[in-house]
């Protein structure tokens, strides 16, 4: 059983229940999906985020994370804040759009109202530390310069961490702002994450290319192209996989983020590189089958319920 240390957002998530403009509540963020998906795979995970304090949407939240087993003594709760809300729109492919209300959302305040002594002694603790562009362009400066500096020592004391880039033009000020605060994180990085849809706009290159660079520097680079397929770059290599099978898929909200559990989960577990490509893709299939970025616990494949 790994512990792994997740940092970043959660919110309140509205999706499309029907054609009749119905949607239904829950609680989704990028990384907070990763975290449950971790644990439902059975790793002991930690999130690491901030919530209000007292209203119904928070203790949602925090009770959502209790379900599936998360440690939640790494929430903040601020007073008089509520969590951030987003409404997904699909199109007919399954496709989605988000539409956000953050502005005021604690996560922003997460490291100017918490000192970063807890974090640290988490993480140390910690087989793996996980993150996201969007819990980079989150935090803001402030928690952009603190988190740089204690993801640098965590990863000094041999404590894995892992990137996965989900860059979000509308959440950052700037492309060159995104790719100051992601190259501030990356070597300190063992598990890296990205698609050239994430290194053409930030850098004018294929997530091929970056892959490549980052793996001659020690990381192990997950890069994925439109089709699917997977090359994984290690140090000593580069593994190529096949892209999946294909589904038809409901809603994709979700699939990047259940691919990287099960991708990390799995080589945690000294699996090899080509069974935890074959694991992600199974997970991200089936999540892309059901609405929503959090599927009912009796949808996850048979060999996570087994």
């Amino acid at each position: 059983m790994a512990r792994i240390t997740v940092l970043g957002e959660c919110m309140v998530e509205l999706s499309p229940e029907s054609s009749d403009s119905l949607y239904r509540m829950g609680f989704a963020g990028d990384t907070f999906n990763t975290a449950i998906y971790m644990a439902r795979l059975g790793d002991e995970v930690a999130y690491c985020t901030a919530l209000g304090q007292g209203d119904p949407f928070s203790e949602g939240v925090l009770s959502a994370m209790r379900r599936e087993g998360i440690d939640t003594r790494l929430v903040r709760q601020v007073e008089n804040r509520l969590p951030g809300l987003y409404a997904i729109v699909l199109d007919e492919h399954g496709e989605r759009k988000f539409h956000y209300w953050r502005e005021r959302a604690p996560i922003r305040d997460l490291f100017s109202a918490h000192t970063a002594d807890q974090l640290i002694e988490a993480a140390k603790a910690s087989g793996l530390v996980y993150l996201s562009g969007v819990t980079l362009a989150v935090v803001g400066d402030i928690g952009r310069a603190r988190l740089k500096d204690i993801l640098a020592y965590v990863h000094s004391l041999g404590v894995a961490v892992a990137l996965d880039f989900n860059y979000r033009p509308a959440l950052w000020p700037s492309a060159e702002a995104a790719r100051a605060g992601l190259d501030g994180v990356v070597p300190s990085c063992r598990y890296i994450s990205l698609s050239s849809e994430d290194s053409r706009p930030l850098y004018g290159r294929e997530a091929e290319d970056l892959a490549a660079e980052w793996a001659a520097a020690g990381a192990e680079v997950v890069a994925r192209d439109e089709s699917h397929a997977v090359n994984v770059h290690q140090p000593e290599g580069r593994t190529a996989t096949p892209p999946p099978g294909r589904v038809k898929a409901v809603d994709t909200t979700g699939a990047g983020d259940s691919f990287n559990a099960a991708y990390l989960s799995s080589r945690l577990a000294g699996l090899s590189i080509d069974e935890s490509v074959r694991r992600s893709h199974a997970l991200a299939a089936t999540v892309v089958c059901c609405k929503g970025a959090i599927i009912p616990v009796d949808s996850m494949p048979v060999w996570v319920r087994d």
